[in-house]
This record gives C-alpha cells, sequence and structure tokens, in this order.
C-alpha cells in the first residue's frame, strides 16, 4: 500500500510550500521518500522534528528557513497500486 503524507507550511511572509513523504510498504518491499514541493532544501533546522531535520527546507522567495512552527496543514493520501501491462 502507499501512502502520502503531506505537510503544508507558510513562511511569515505568507508563501506556502509542502514536504511530501512516500511509503510503500507491501510484502516484497518497504521504502520511504520526503520531498519538497514549492521549498528548498537550504533551510537550517536543528530541532528535534525528524522530517524538518531530515529536508531542512526553505522559502525560495524570501529564503527563509522553515521549522515545525511554521505548519500550516497535513493530510494523508492512500495511493491504489497500478498494475503494469
Amino acid at each position: 500500500m502507499a501512502l502520502r503524507t503531506f505537510t503544508h507550511v507558510t513562511c511569515p511572509r505568507g508563501h506556502q510550500g509542502s514536504i511530501v513523504e512516500s511509503t510503500y510498504h507491501d510484502s516484497r518491499s518497504h521504502w520511504y521518500l520526503a520531498t519538497l514541493r514549492g521549498l528548498l532544501h537550504n533551510g537550517r533546522y536543528d530541532g528535534l522534528d525528524v522530517l524538518f531535520s531530515e529536508t531542512t527546507p526553505s522559502c525560495p522567495a524570501c529564503g527563509r528557513s522553515l521549522g515545525p512552527e511554521h505548519m500550516t496543514g497535513h493530510e494523508h493520501r492512500t495511493l491504489n497500486a497500478v498494475a503494469v501491462v
């Protein structure tokens, strides 16, 4: 089963982006990947939140580093597996 978790963040100036966590688990394989949408990987975060520590997001418009205090929403989406023929 594939699952995507979107953590939406907004910088103090109102620019928005998301951290997208993709996970997949079945009887044969397991993987995890965290990517950024609308954000850059050059922020600085030294806190305990693993997601922000791993992705170090920053705003592409103003350059500010973003942390858990900038979270504005959270959503989960289950993806159906598609068979390739």
